[in-house]
């Protein structure tokens, strides 16, 4: 049985943030991997794609995998939190600059452009509901930090008049991000679906846009 694994930081993942200089090749070969184990995670989800299968994409032995991440589940947790990475610091940001609903559109719009890292988080995201999938700790508490950095921003910008106070801030997070990941999921299944113009019209449901 795998074992779950708690979601260490972007710093502590080998690979996603590495040295220059005379080091940046290995920063390139592990930048390769991630890019690989998306393509491969993305087609056979978690269980079913195998390191073996991302090294032969790349013309490597499963080894050298293992050599940059040391293990599959840590593999999983890198790719994971590349995708994050990108608004990681925008978004607080954006909140500062009372631009959350903005930088919602943003993160929309930037996942409808990368169908096959989009396609890869929804699978895992429905494999990890199982408390054995060992990126079940990264998704719970990754949830928990959405939701609570949504109702941060959304009570911040109420106060301030920039959205309307007529929803608690609690609520109006939890149906942001379920607009968000329902739409996602619609989008998935089909393809000619404006993502963006559908997350406008949920924007206007809730009276935020």
């Amino acid at each position: 049985m795998e074992k779950p694994v708690t979601a260490p930081s972007m710093a502590a993942v080998p690979g996603i943030r590495g040295p220059r200089g005379p080091y940046r090749s290995g920063v390139d070969r592990r930048r390769e991997i991630l890019d690989a184990a998306v393509s491969v995670f993305s087609r056979e989800g978690y269980r079913g794609g195998s390191l073996r299968d991302i090294a032969r994409s790349l013309g490597l032995s499963p080894g050298a995998v293992i050599h940059h991440f040391g293990s599959k589940e840590q593999l999983l947790v890198a790719v994971l939190d590349a995708r994050d990475d990108s608004v990681a610091d925008s978004f607080p940001n954006a909140v500062r600059r009372g631009l959350l609903i903005d930088e919602l559109r943003k993160i929309v719009a930037a996942n409808e452009n990368q169908r096959g890292l989009t396609t890869l988080y929804a699978t895992l995201a429905a494999e990890a509901v199982n408390p054995e999938h060992p990126a079940h700790n990264y998704f719970v508490e990754r949830y928990q930090r959405i939701l609570q950095l949504l109702e941060e921003g959304i009570s911040e910008e109420q106060e301030q008049g920039i959205l309307p106070a007529v929803r608690p801030a609690a609520s109006l997070a939890r149906a942001l991000l379920a607009a968000m990941d329902g739409l996602q999921l619609q989008w998935l299944l089909e393809p000619t679906l404006s993502m963006t113009e559908a997350f406008d019209d949920a924007l206007r449901t809730l009276n935020l846009a």
